[in-house]
């Protein structure tokens, strides 16, 4: 049984909903303060994922072909495109900048639907039925989920939904993937998020301005560059 994934979407549903509740109460100004603050947060939390990298360059590389892969597909349009029509079908009212608010929304979605934390949790407990990793997150993730329910309101509360799908699916496919991965493979797939989490991390504090969802194909490309690096050495 998914408990970990189970839980990991739970933090974010009510965080969400507890966020979204506080809405009105929180100040423009620490609503403006908290996400840079966790930007940088994020950012420190990516830096310890790259600790055991093995294979930096290949983790690179991987980076930058999923990024032009992203880009080139324009992932961000479609995945922007869904959830503004969901948010439209549920009668969410977006107040001010539309854009802008979009543009964080999506943010959220790679935050806690494609982290490389909570797939490799997933994977984790589908292995081997460890859920340490998804519980952790969870706990950090509930908090976060209450910061930018805040911003977002009660729409966010729809992100659990392709959250749950997203680590779940990574579940079931665990097993199936087990014969073939190894700990260097598993190691530069966490670097591999761990530098994402940076990118996403300065994106929410502003530092700079990327699409952080066309960043996604990246960790499916990691592992299999690996592999092959591997074989050719």
């Amino acid at each position: 049984m998914p408990f970990g994934v189970i839980v990991n979407t739970l933090a974010v549903f009510i965080g969400s909903m507890i966020g979204g509740l506080l809405r009105h109460y929180v100040p423009e100004h620490l609503k403006e303060t908290l996400p840079k603050v966790f930007g940088v947060c994020a950012m420190s939390i990516g830096i310890t994922s790259l600790v055991n990298v093995q294979t930096l360059p290949i983790v690179i590389m991987s980076l930058i072909i999923g990024t032009v892969i992203g880009e080139m597909l324009h992932i961000d349009r479609y995945v922007s495109y869904f959830f503004e029509k969901i948010l439209k079908r549920c009668s969410f009212k977006i107040e001010g900048d539309h854009s802008a608010y979009m543009e964080m929304y999506l943010l959220v979605v790679v935050m806690f639907c494609m982290s490389g934390t909570g797939i490799f949790g997933a994977l984790v407990e589908g292995m081997s039925g460890d859920s340490t990793v998804l519980m952790s997150k969870s706990i950090l993730d509930f908090f976060t989920a209450i910061l930018f329910g805040t911003t977002l309101g009660y729409a966010q509360a729809l992100i659990p939904i392709p959250q749950f799908v997203i680590l779940f699916a990574c579940f079931l496919i665990a097993k199936g993937i087990l014969p073939y991965v190894n700990d260097v493979m598993i190691m530069d797939f966490k670097a591999c998020g761990g530098l994402m989490t940076i990118i996403l991390g300065m994106s929410v504090a502003k530092i700079l301005h990327i699409k952080a969802i066309n960043l996604i194909p990246s960790l499916v490309i990691v592992m299999p560059l690996v592999g092959i690096y591997q074989i050719l050495l």
